[in-house]
């Protein structure tokens, strides 16, 4: 499945010589006045946040709620190439917490199948004469009550988009499994940056829990883009026993859900695709 992680550009781009002072790292470390400074993440975005962490915590049906801030580093130089030191983002966000995985168990902004990079025992120093930018990204992780409602499950993306204004936030948004129904997730991926209306969140949340207890769907994931556009995203559906009525049935039912347009993945329960 497709997944975007986007991430805000701060408006800080400045060409590295020397950095006057010296700024706080992660763990207490000062850095040098030779490189630059470990990124800060502005206090007003950082309050923010955490606003909107407490308001869907106290949310009606959520059983969990974390939020993990990721600072990012990167440095081009006068031809326009990446010369980012291998492990930086690493060094400068090891202290990171809480300790909430990125959306769908994804490891890199770039590529969710990538392992994370090791974190070096000393900061990387940055290249002399690159244009650094700053940038951060925030992923929530929610998990709701097994029983929570689609009300109550629609209600989180909207509390957020109420709250935050950046693209570089992603929602990773699941109903545990329960009687009668499988687990679903959800992730929005950079759609904070706008007004989420109800009956879209609703819609997205109805729909997946009609199709978690669907009988025959085994597992059940949906991302939502950064346009809102649900037609655009991707569902990804395991569906068990392996026949035909199986897999018209479900069908049947994603076409009568806001999910009826979406690009859809899936297999069979021995792996085939539908």
């Amino acid at each position: 499945m497709l997944q975007r992680t986007a991430a805000v550009t701060a408006a800080l781009v400045i060409t590295l010589v020397s950095v006057a002072g010296c700024a706080a790292g992660p763990g207490g470390t000062a850095s040098s006045a030779t490189t630059a400074a470990v990124p800060q993440l502005d206090p007003q975005v950082a309050s923010t946040l955490d606003d909107a962490l407490r308001t869907v915590q106290a949310s009606p049906g959520v059983a969990s709620a974390t939020n993990r801030i990721e600072l990012h580093q990167r440095y081009t130089a006068a031809d326009g190439t990446d010369v980012t030191p291998p492990g930086l983002d690493a060094w400068d966000n090891r202290d990171a917490g809480p300790a909430a995985p990125p959306p769908n168990g994804g490891v890199s902004p770039d590529d969710p199948m990538l392992p994370p990079v090791p974190t070096p025992s000393t900061r990387p120093t940055p290249p002399v004469g690159a244009t650094e930018t700053h940038s951060f990204s925030s992923a929530f992780v929610v998990t709701m009550d097994p029983d929570a409602t689609p009300s109550e499950a629609m209600a989180v993306p909207v509390a957020m988009a109420e709250r935050i204004a950046w693209t570089g936030v992603t929602l990773t948004l699941q109903v545990p499994a329960g009687p009668g129904h499988v687990l679903s997730t959800v992730t929005y991926s950079g759609t904070f940056d706008q007004q989420i209306p109800d009956e879209t969140a609703l819609g997205v949340a109805s729909g997946l829990a009609t199709l978690a207890a669907t009988p025959g769907v085994t597992g059940l994931e949906a991302s939502i883009p950064q346009t809102m556009r649900i037609d655009y995203g991707s569902l990804t559906i395991g569906v068990s026993p392996a026949d035909d009525a199986t897999l018209a049935r479900v069908h049947g039912v994603i076409d009568g859900t806001a999910f009826a347009g979406t690009t859809l993945h899936g297999s069979f329960g021995n792996g085939a695709k539908p």
